[in-house]
């Protein structure tokens, strides 16, 4: 049919254009109640006492010692509580429950609730997390995971700094802030008994954390909770693990008042109280030899995950396996961890930690690059990885390694070279600042190591001559195209017309397990067993081989009701092996490439800076529908931009300080620059028709070719996200270079 490769319209546009989608807002039942939660005031404290009020017959509470099952929030640790039950380790940590027939009647009753605490010394930073100087809040280190490596001998390289010219040594340290998701739907869902136990409908991501979660919680068996995403407006890995939390909130009220219990969220409480993007702090020391190659890289990589850790170890992981970034580099040394602290809890968020640790290594290469007199394009050249290379874990790049291509077609493109030696040396104090940066990335397909293997992700397909293909999986659509997608690779594999293709709604009760929806595994991983399920579909009708026609041949062989079907779990390559205790291995079974290009102006009176330009090259495999892809490298993009920018949010003794799009600022449609989007096909032989992901890779290069940009611009080093006008000023001043007064 020829489905895969061409630009085929969104399945699930036309409802959304016209309004016809039904978002969990939209939903209502019968006698259907409003909960609300009840949330901690104080950043570290003991709960002394609760004083509930007299209520009116239709409302009720719901507090910690009523959870039926176990009080805590199931995904890699036993950390995270439902509800605080004796203490409350960050400000909107949830205390109690409440549940009535009007919002505005619980939040009064809110109003005249007493909650008396006991402070106890609060851990706010990273270095705080790291001191010793405060009552631990996990373990008895502040630490959730750590990872670490020792790859070849660079300790020996270092130790010759200042005893010898065989290399050249820089350092630096590098810091990143909050990100939040500012997805368009907030959270929300709805509860209600059902069977023996309960439904949830929600806007989330992935419904087998949630009912494994609830499960725990409820006391229940996983068969009688069953989860069903709607319609989702968006998430970013935003609601990922934070549904969970808030699934069982209504799932307790619902099973209290037995009714259904809806709960949303406004958008203040979901920017104050939901998880957001790890802050880190990367120190690190890199190594040059007489041919400007790497000789070693030292790296300290650390994140700050908040008061629970969600999925801090993963995020970790991940981010640490991108400390040497795209570089060969045969002596390396790697420290990581991520610290609790009483702030917000930190969450999955699109790069999983890449974005944090590329912009340390970046950032790195950058500024190399200009103490060693090179173009950072040349100075990446030299260093790249490129088929055949081992990454520092060990991992043979065997196939679809398309990192030189795209780091030339950007360089092409936005002619790189030419313009970084003319904007670095031409300044101007009377006239905006022009500047160029790059960088250069990856993106591993799947989990991490032994994730997928851990998973075991199932698909399954099902066809009848009456109704076409059924594709059950729990992987979700939140605004990405996974519907239209694997609709694509289901056509094509079976030849049939993408009208005969259709997807299961997942729901725990009628789907496998195939996976949350993160990481860019969607298309590779769940595409990939909807491919081998679609295969063995073909040889159990005699279309065996794809010149034959599966439609004909299934007339032929089957009644028109007679259902037939495929069942396929994920299994890990047998030439791909993990070793997560010495991170040595193959970490993921393929990586997608990029490398971007920033092009901007500063303005030399206000330090504002406007991006111009952006031009980025993805090799993602087989592009299944180009459109798409385009629609996530300029997402994606615009996302770095923000991160790298204007999306600033602090904390004060725990509370956030940015709470309104008011003043957290996300890049709008004017100040969307012009993004060329560059697609190479390095095909993957074990995707679907080739393909790899795309969904996480676009954020991930952008903050170091924008900060890399108005360092050309402005000829001095900046180490830190979001870079905002305020800090090009005070870094201009600092470093005695001449500021314009005049406003």
């Amino acid at each position: 049919m020829g489905y895969v490769g061409k630009s085929v319209s969104r399945v699930d546009a036309a409802d959304k254009i016209r309004g016809k989608a039904k978002y969990i807002d939209d939903l209502t039942f019968p006698d259907m109640l409003v909960g609300i939660t009840i949330r901690s005031t104080r950043q570290r404290a003991r709960i002394v006492d609760i004083k509930i009020p007299e209520l009116p017959e239709n409302i009720v509470t719901f507090s910690a010692d009523e959870i039926p099952g176990d009080n805590y929030v199931a995904l890699f640790k036993e950390d995270q509580p439902f509800l605080a039950n004796g203490i409350v380790q960050y400000i909107g940590e949830p205390v109690l429950l409440l549940a009535g027939p009007d919002k505005n009647i619980l939040r009064e009753v809110e109003e005249r609730i007493e909650i008396k605490y006991e402070d106890i010394p609060a851990i706010n930073t990273i270095e705080e997390a790291l001191s010793g100087k405060f009552p631990p809040i996990y373990g008895d280190e502040n630490i959730y995971k750590r990872y670490g490596y020792v790859k070849g001998d660079p300790d020996s390289i270092f130790k010759e700094k200042g005893k010898s010219k065989k290399y050249k040594i820089f350092s630096g340290t590098y810091k990143t802030g909050y990100q939040e998701h500012v997805y368009l739907e907030t959270q929300g869902v709805i509860a209600m008994l059902y069977g023996n136990g309960v439904k949830v409908l929600g806007s989330l991501q992935c419904p087998f954390y949630i009912n494994r979660a609830l499960a725990i919680g409820l006391g229940l068996k996983p068969d009688d909770v069953v989860i069903e995403q709607v319609c989702t407006g968006g998430a970013f890995g935003g609601k990922e693990e934070f549904p969970s939390l808030m699934a069982g909130h209504a799932a307790f009220l619902a099973l209290k008042t037995g009714k259904p219990v809806k709960m949303i969220y406004d958008r203040q409480e979901d920017l104050l109280v939901t998880t957001k993007r790890h802050p880190s702090k990367t120190i690190q020391r890199i190594a040059f030899d007489s041919d400007n190659r790497i000789a070693a890289i030292e790296t300290d990589f650390t994140l700050d995950g908040g008061a629970h850790s969600t999925l801090s170890e993963v995020v970790l992981a991940r981010g640490a396996l991108a400390a040497t970034g795209v570089y060969r580099c045969v002596n390396s040394k790697l420290s990581s961890r991520a610290v609790s602290t009483n702030n917000v809890p930190s969450g999955a968020f699109r790069g999983f930690g890449a974005p944090q640790a590329f912009f340390a290594i970046e950032q790195s290469i950058n500024h190399s690059a200009n103490k060693l007199g090179l173009n950072p394009y040349n100075l990446r050249k030299i260093n790249i990885l490129r088929k055949g290379d081992r990454t520092t874990t060990g991992q043979l790049l065997s196939e679809s390694t398309g990192l030189e291509k795209v780091l030339d077609a950007v360089e092409k493109a936005a002619d790189f070279r030419k313009k970084y030696e003319s904007y670095k040396n031409k300044k101007t104090d009377d006239k905006p600042l022009k500047g160029i940066g790059i960088s250069s990335f990856f993106h591993g397909i799947g989990f991490t190591g032994k994730g997928e293997e851990i998973i075991k992700a199932t698909a399954a397909v099902e066809y009848s001559v009456k109704d076409g293909a059924v594709i059950k999986i729990s992987t979700v659509e939140m605004g990405q195209g996974m519907s239209t997608v694997i609709r694509q690779i289901g056509a094509d594999s079976l030849q049939l017309p993408i009208s005969e293709i259709h997807i299961s709604a997942p729901d725990t009760s009628r789907v496998p397990n195939s996976g949350p929806t993160v990481a860019s595994r969607t298309t590779t991983i769940v595409g990939g067993l909807v491919y081998q399920c679609c295969m063995e579909l073909r040889e159990k009708v005699n279309a065996k081989e794809f010149s034959s026609d599966f439609s004909s041949s299934a007339k032929e062989n089957l009644d028109e009701e007679e259902v037939i079907s495929s069942t396929k779990s994920y299994k890990v390559p047998k030439d791909v092996h993990w070793d997560n205790d010495n991170f040595i291995g193959s970490a993921y079974p393929a990586y997608s490439w990029a490398a971007v290009v920033v092009e901007v102006e500063v303005d030399p009176i206000t330090f504002e800076v406007s991006v111009e330009k952006i031009t980025a090259a993805n090799d993602i495999g087989k592009a299944i529908n180009p459109v798409l892809v385009e629609g996530q490298i300029e997402g994606g993009s615009l996302q770095g931009l923000g991160y790298a920018s204007t999306e600033v949010m602090t904390i004060t003794n725990g509370k956030i300080n940015n709470h309104s799009l008011t003043d957290y600022i996300i890049p709008t449609s004017l100040d969307t620059p012009e993004i060329d989007s560059i697609i190479i096909e390095e095909s993957y032989s074990r995707g679907p028709f080739g393909a790899k992901g795309v969904g996480e890779q676009p954020l991930v290069g952008v903050p170091p070719a924008y900060v890399g940009a108005v360092e050309n611009a402005l000829g001095v080093e900046f180490f830190e996200i979001p870079l905002t006008p305020e800090k090009i000023y005070l870094k201009l001043k600092n470093a005695n270079r001449r500021v314009r007064r005049e406003c």
